[in-house]
């Protein structure tokens, strides 16, 4: 039948390895290069791969810096009020309906984190220590 996939052919990138199926569908799935280099120097915690770490993943020696006892929630990274969606948080699983879940998550947890919290507020360093709203958007 003209116009359908009947085979794909591939090569192994770092073997050179050629290997070739009869395959009639594709979900095709290329890199996931995340987007964080804007986080340099900004406190977020960041995986070996430069994926965000959120929620347990975040090592508790680097917690969110107003109280270090509290865990981050879910969605939040290793700065307090900053949060992480979609691609960029590491051990998500890089589709668009999962982020927009993480999104409504972190909206949730956001409301939640200001009513316990209290009101925005900067730093010492003139930088707000709650800038969910400008970081909770950081996938591509």
């Amino acid at each position: 039948m003209a116009g359908q996939l009947e085979r794909v052919r591939w090569r192994n990138n770092v073997t050179g390895e050629q290997t070739e199926k009869p395959i009639r569908h594709v979900f095709l799935f290329i890199g996931a290069d995340p987007a964080t280099s804007l986080l340099k120097d900004s406190g977020v915690a960041l995986d070996a791969k430069n994926f965000v770490l959120t929620g347990l993943d975040v090592p508790s020696d680097i917690r969110p810096s107003s109280n270090r006892s509290r865990r981050p929630l879910p969605q939040e990274t290793s700065v307090r009020g900053v949060f992480a969606i979609g691609d960029v948080r590491s051990g998500s699983v890089k589709r668009v309906g999962a982020a927009i879940g993480e999104g409504a998550v972190a909206v949730a947890e956001l409301h939640a984190l200001l009513a316990n919290d209290g009101p925005l507020r900067r730093d010492s360093a003139g930088i707000s220590d709650r800038t969910a709203t400008a970081k909770a958007h950081l996938s591509d």
